[in-house]
């Protein structure tokens, strides 16, 4: 990582940059607006630039948010052997879906059901078939304080597909593994359950790094 990127996320971390709410408690800079300059309803804090503002969810943030999927479906089907390329992460090309005889991976396709389910588009969905195990894999990007919540929030979120799947594929298990950029005790586990290094969160953090300073170095730039 270039040392000004270091720089700056260490700025950000501290919360040291220049958004308007710093600039009106921190700074006291009389007569400044402390909304934010892109969605103008919430105070301009750091947290609400990371992941929190309307105007950057469907453009910034999903852009980020697919730079992890990607990382981690790379790394699903080299193990799978469903790729042979070996290309660092940030120039793999993906394909939305990879089969042979033992596995299938699919990216970001909805899930058709004999009944009508409303959450039923996983970000990835990875079956296993000789075990009959098919995982239905869901990341996020948040705020710290979201994250208890949030995991369990996903969770819940696909759980009815997952029992409708075991029906439809007659499978014996399928499971909800839902991914955050903050380390929670259950990332490890499920980079486990996957069969993924345990150190496969590094590349996570480190592509969520340069996408947040991509996205607040943006938005501060913003006229």
């Amino acid at each position: 990582m270039f040392a000004e990127t270091e720089g700056f996320l260490t700025a950000i971390q501290d919360q040291v940059e220049l958004t308007r709410n710093y600039k009106k408690y921190i700074l006291k800079q009389p007569n400044t607006d402390e909304l934010c300059r892109r969605c103008g309803k919430e105070s301009e804090t750091i947290q609400h630039i990371t992941a929190a503002c309307e105007q950057l969810a469907l453009t910034e943030y999903v852009k980020r948010h697919y730079g992890l999927a990607k990382i981690i479906r790379q790394k699903l089907a080299e193990a799978a052997e469903l790729i042979d390329d070996k290309s660092p992460y940030y120039r793999y090309t993906r394909t939305n879906v990879l089969e042979n005889e033992n596995f299938k991976l699919c990216w970001n396709r909805s899930i058709l059901t004999d009944k009508t389910i409303p959450f039923n588009r996983p970000d990835i969905t990875f079956m296993i078939k000789k075990t009959k195990n098919t995982f239905l894999i869901d990341i996020a990007v948040l705020n710290t304080h979201n994250l208890a919540k949030t995991v369990t929030d996903k969770q819940n979120k696909y759980q009815e597909l997952a029992n409708e799947i075991c029906a439809m594929w007659k499978q014996k298990a399928a499971k909800v593994i839902s991914s955050t950029e903050v380390i929670p005790k259950s990332l490890s586990q499920s980079l486990t359950r996957l069969n993924l290094h345990p150190n496969t969160y590094i590349q996570l953090q480190k592509s969520l790094i340069l996408g947040t300073c991509s996205i607040v170095r943006n938005f501060l730039n913003y006229k």
